[in-house]
């Protein structure tokens, strides 16, 4: 199990590590993201990129080692254990 959670994840972070790097392409691909050059600055279409790949590879790191389960699984009697 925890062999495919650590592939689950390397696979996660790898593909946004990918988003990253190719971020060029892929806004070429999306285009400007309307939201974020009105209310922010021009330009700022790279840097929601940039911001969400690392939150999503923070994610991917926290995925293996149970970070997420503490976070989001319920118990028996289906609350949120704190």
């Amino acid at each position: 199990m925890i062999f495919l959670k650590i592939f689950y994840a390397l696979l996660f972070i790898a593909g946004w590590i990918s988003l990253i790097k190719f971020r060029r392409n892929v806004k070429s691909w999306t285009w400007n993201f309307m939201w974020a050059e009105k209310y922010l600055w021009s330009g700022w279409t790279y840097l929601i990129m940039i911001l969400v790949g690392l939150f999503m590879i923070f994610v991917g790191v926290l995925y293996p080692f149970w970070g997420l389960d503490l976070l989001f699984w319920t118990g028996s009697s289906g609350t949120v254990l704190k």
